[in-house]
């Protein structure tokens, strides 16, 4: 899953002084060393280092301290990980892996195909209150649900309640990585440290949880030679501007995800800057509007869909998000399933808003939501727009991380992005069968046009799809823009991107000068 991105325009002076006057910290990635300190937006492991616990997201940290059974290759195909070769059923409902051998666990144990049976089967047996976000597909009911796995020596069988497209696909990142089998069976062993057979292996010393983690090389790693460094630091930057300012002033090689607002002062102290279009936020409403149950908004689209006529996308974007362009579609403009007619259907429209409410009986309407300090101003410029309609927004910035993640179960809406490569992967991933549907809620137009997409994915299908998560008020898109990650141009060649759909490259992927 695509990530929550929570974004920060606070200056740091220390770092900004330093640009200003022409200094630059030392480099971390030294010749000598060849450290690679990597910059992230937002703490990887705030409650476990179970990566399935988390999305997509996350990849960049969890690449390096466990493997996956595939990997993607950039060509809209699969590079072998732990699973070395395949065969996928002629009724697509099962694939066979064959397994790498010789494969260790931090914890000393082997990588076999009971390894595979104990952590697939967590998707089976799973209850929501387990959380693996990156299972959920897997899960019962799910749009890929396993029903069984079976084991024998180094391979695998995975089979499937309904027939699957790129089966494959499904495991790459981190819904394919292995934990080994005791901390499958143990998850909760995952709380206090990882245990995977990755590159990279976390090091106590100079790990302080939420701020940073230090990880030293797995020489005896499969694939060693793939990644350069002799160890890695993964430096927390809540605050965007300051990771920015790190990244300016040679502190960090990577930052793994930056804003539009911090592109310009990057541009200028000649920084490394890849970016991708097709980024595209809106509003979620978690569980399609049904949560929490008995508020407003809850089983009456028509309250939700005044909120979208209540926007002002063109407003918001010329006044915070210049260079972006404001949409009410969930596809990216010009990709498959893209609906130009929803831009006028959902046109800025006050007087709609109004009548929607008050014919669902609504008077006085208050939201409260959670944000992150970067999303302040976003959310300040909504709280003017929704006024004009009776509508009270009360944001409030997060004090923790846990208070940011209980959000989604007790707070109706939340604000999101996400790179959209892979539109019915997405929505089944996060928006339907994923967390941004805690209460698994059912919408006959939402989940039937989701089911012909993974089925058949087409222009038409994803169109629908499309137009079903914008009309049932499932969510509201407010604009488009570029994504955007950095990198050192003094310590670091420019690193590939989009190898798995996102701006933020492989681990892999990147190399010292």
């Amino acid at each position: 899953m695509n990530r929550i991105t929570i974004r920060r325009f606070a200056a740091g002076a220390v770092a900004a002084a330093l640009v200003l006057t022409g200094l630059s910290a030392t480099t971390s990635a030294s010749a000598a060393t060849r450290a690679l300190v990597i910059g992230l937006g937002s703490d990887p492991a705030p409650t476990t280092y179970d990566p399935v616990a988390y999305s997509a997201g996350q990849r960049l940290f969890y690449e390096s301290l466990y493997d996956s059974l595939f990997y993607p290759d950039g060509k809209g195909g699969e590079n072998p990980g732990l699973a070395t070769s395949y065969t996928v059923g002629a009724d697509k409902k099962s694939i066979v892996l064959n397994l790498r051998t010789g494969v260790k666990f931090s914890d000393g144990s082997t990588f076999s195909g009971d390894t595979v049976k104990a952590n697939l089967g967590r998707a089976i047996t799973a209850t929501k209150d387990d959380n693996l976000a990156s299972y959920q597909i897997f899960e019962k009911g799910g749009s890929s649900e396993i029903t069984s796995v079976t084991a024998s020596g180094n391979s695998a069988t995975i089979n499937f309640a309904k027939a699957q497209g790129d089966i494959p696909s499904l495991f790459t990142g981190v819904a394919g990585m292995m934990v080994s089998s005791a901390a499958a069976a143990n998850p909760a062993s995952l709380k206090l440290a990882p245990v995977g057979s990755g590159p990279y292996v976390l090091s106590k010393a100079g790990t302080i949880k939420g701020s940073s983690y230090k990880e030293t090389k797995n020489t005896g790693h499969w694939n060693s030679n793939s990644y350069k460094a002799t160890s890695l630091l993964y430096r927390i930057y809540l605050n965007g501007q300051a990771g920015a300012n790190a990244l300016a002033t040679g502190q960090i090689d990577i930052y793994d995800r930056i804003n539009s607002a911090q592109v310009a002062f990057l541009t200028k102290v000649h920084a490394g800057i890849n970016s991708m279009g097709g980024h595209v936020f809106w509003l979620n409403f978690w569980n399609g509007g049904q949560n929490p149950p008995g508020h407003a908004i809850a089983g009456n689209k028509n309250v939700r869909l005044a909120l979208s006529y209540a926007t002002d996308r063109a407003a918001l974007v010329k006044q915070l998000f210049p260079g972006d362009r404001p949409t009410a579609n969930f596809i990216p403009k010009g990709a498959s399933g893209y609906d130009a007619s929803l831009e006028s259907a959902y046109a800025y429209s006050p007087t709609k808003a109004k009548q929607l409410l008050a014919d669902a009986g609504v008077k006085n309407l208050t939201l409260e939501t959670i944000i992150g300090p970067g999303d302040v101003a976003y959310a300040q410029a909504l709280t003017a727009q929704w006024a004009k309609v009776g509508v009270t927004l009360k944001a409030k910035v997060f004090s923790s991380i846990d208070e940011l993640f209980g959000a989604v179960g007790s707070e109706p809406f939340g604000f999101f992005d996400t790179v959209v490569s892979n539109p019915a992967g997405f929505a089944a991933g996060v928006l339907v069968y994923g967390f941004g549907n805690f209460l698994g809620t059912k919408n006959d137009a939402v989940n039937g046009s989701l089911g012909a997409a993974l089925g058949a994915p087409s222009n038409a299908t994803l169109k629908a799809l499309n137009d079903a998560l914008v009309n049932e008020a499932w969510i509201i898109p407010i604009r488009e823009g570029f994504d955007y990650s950095g990198y050192n141009a003094k310590t670091v060649k420019q690193p590939a991107v989009g190898v798995d759909g996102t701006v933020v490259p492989m681990l892999s992927d990147i190399s010292f000068k």
